[in-house]
């Protein structure tokens, strides 16, 4: 059984080995490899013969990341859930001559703060980014009981583009789309999610300062390399609830093990393996700054 990730710059994502030693661990014969189309610009026809090659490679799916997730859903056959309402997919399942695309962002969010954070009803919340991802989390939050959303991206018309979608998806949502934090009245805000690449190792910097957060809010980010980056360290300092982007990924890879499988991962090996690949990349980093 084979299966691959797509996306720019994906050398050091964990899902590869995450998928290969959960399925070892069901003593499945699974491969997960990488297609990596960092450093030149894709086609259509370039991603759709990605799709056909691993047809006939005989790959059982696709997880497809940045920045393919908007377009491979034009050369899918059909799409599921989240997916078709957002028309977005990271996973891609090839079965029986048909292309199916899921998101498991949605899902994997979800589930992430229903463990973590709890019930988040009512609650207003800033938003920071309106990609693919900041999407995904959008509707996941409004699904989880959210009562108003700040969507904020410097793009503002990809902001207002998600204002519109999620008038029409979840029409009982207030949304409020801009280009920056300004008159964001944070005094009313109950929690923060960070859905942009700022905080990672490439991406140096904040969305914004969570000092203009009260204490009582949760904050959240979906990047997990570094694990708490300056965002979540600054709220925690603050005094806020925060939540790193471990646990979304987590639950992404549990969700899109069982569809590319076909088999159930237990989760928790699957947070254990994580954890420890976790603290072999921090070891590994540790070593190379030496």
């Amino acid at each position: 059984m084979k299966a691959a990730l797509v996306g720019d710059h994906i050398g050091p994502s964990l899902t590869p080995a995450q998928h290969e030693l959960e399925g070892a661990a069901l003593g499945l014969d699974y491969r997960y490899g990488r297609i990596d189309t960092g450093g030149r610009k894709l086609s259509r026809a370039d991603l759709a013969q990605i799709l056909s090659d691993a047809e006939a490679d005989g790959l059982v799916g696709l997880n497809v990341t940045h920045p393919h997730k908007s377009t491979v859903v034009e050369l899918l056959h059909r799409l599921e859930g989240p997916a078709n309402e957002l028309l977005t997919a990271n996973t891609v399942v090839l079965q029986a001559g048909e292309r199916i695309g899921f998101n498991t962002d949605y899902g994997g969010f979800r589930r992430a703060i229903q463990s973590e954070i709890a019930s988040i009803a009512g609650n207003t919340v800033v938003l920071c980014g309106a990609g693919g991802a900041g999407a995904s989390v959008a509707l996941a939050l409004a699904d989880l009981g959210v009562d108003t959303l700040f969507i904020i991206d410097p793009v503002l018309e990809r902001a207002k583009g998600l204002k519109t979608r999620l008038n029409m998806l979840r029409p009982w949502l207030q949304t409020l789309a801009a280009e920056s934090i300004d008159g964001v009245p944070f005094d009313q805000v109950s929690g923060a999610v960070n859905c942009t690449p700022l905080g990672m190792a490439s991406h140096p910097g904040m969305a914004f300062d969570p000092w203009l957060l009260s204490r009582a809010t949760w904050v959240a980010d979906i990047v997990y390399f570094p694990r708490k980056t300056a965002f979540l360290k600054l709220a925690e300092a603050h005094g806020c609830r925060v939540m790193d982007g471990t646990k979304m990924a987590l639950w992404q890879a549990v969700e899109a093990f069982r569809l590319l499988t076909g088999h159930e991962p237990d989760v928790d090996r699957m947070k254990a393996t994580l954890e420890g690949l976790l603290q072999q990349d921090r070891n590994e980093n540790k070593e190379t700054a030496a």
